[in-house]
């Protein structure tokens, strides 16, 4: 378990790498964020959460990034904190939403494509009925933010994505596990998702609905995704398709 002071270190160092996307030095946490230490002390921090796995080098003489396991511990710590639970942003928006939807259809498309928006990366809504048609939303204004990411400037990392995309029985195993209740939202990050085509993203899913007629909002970007961002507007995402029949 990460002490209390490495804990920050980790939390600087991922949010400068969510805000930036270039490998995180000590001098950068030491002048951008105010933990109290000096410049050796979070070296030595930053070493032995590389040892301990949570960051990588990617190059000898460079910073730092977080490894699928600093990411987990980053999503876990936010969670616990109950920052996410702090505020509700999008009330007015899951209002505006459901008030001018006049069906179904009309509302998982408006809430996919506000979910597209306010996350920047490719979202979903699976409809209660997946057994006539799984994937009815696949909001085109999330995979072109995708393709602007630097993760994906190389177009050849997007295909395993969209090849996954393209089949529906693989891309349903990956929302297995999520939670049944729909109050609970399920991260999962880079190497835990189910298909090695995911192995480079991050998949945030809840549930939304009763009974048989559930279905399933989800967010797939890259490990470097703003998590607080993205788990609030799958939050609200939930809310704006509440109980649908």
């Amino acid at each position: 378990m990460l002490s209390d002071r490495r804990q920050l270190v980790l939390r600087a160092l991922i949010e400068e790498y969510i805000a930036h996307a270039l490998p995180v030095g000590s001098r950068t946490i030491v002048e951008n964020y105010r933990l109290g230490v000096s410049s050796a002390t979070v070296r030595n921090d930053l070493s032995a959460l590389e040892d301990e796995g949570f960051i990588q080098q990617p190059h000898t003489s460079a910073g730092r990034i977080p490894t699928d396991a600093g990411y987990r511990a980053y999503v876990e710590e936010i969670i616990a904190s109950g920052s996410l639970d702090d505020e509700h942003p999008y009330d007015q928006l899951v209002a505006q939403l459901r008030a001018h939807a006049d069906a179904l259809d009309d509302l998982m498309e408006r809430t996919s494509a506000e979910l597209a928006r306010l996350t920047d990366c490719l979202s979903l809504v699976l409809p209660p009925d997946q057994g006539e048609t799984h994937l009815r939303q696949v909001s085109r204004m999330g995979l072109s933010a995708l393709m602007r990411k630097p993760e994906f400037r190389d177009t050849s990392a997007l295909l395993p994505l969209m090849e996954i995309l393209e089949d529906e029985s693989v891309l349903l195993s990956v929302f297995d596990g999520t939670d049944p209740e729909g109050g609970n939202i399920v991260v999962r990050i880079g190497s835990e998702n189910p298909a090695q085509g995911l192995s480079g993203v991050s998949v945030v899913t809840g549930m939304y609905g009763r009974g048989s007629a559930q279905g399933v909002v989800a967010v797939i970007g890259p490990t470097r995704m703003d998590y607080t961002s993205v788990i609030r507007a799958v939050r609200a995402a939930q809310d704006a398709m509440g109980e649908c029949e």
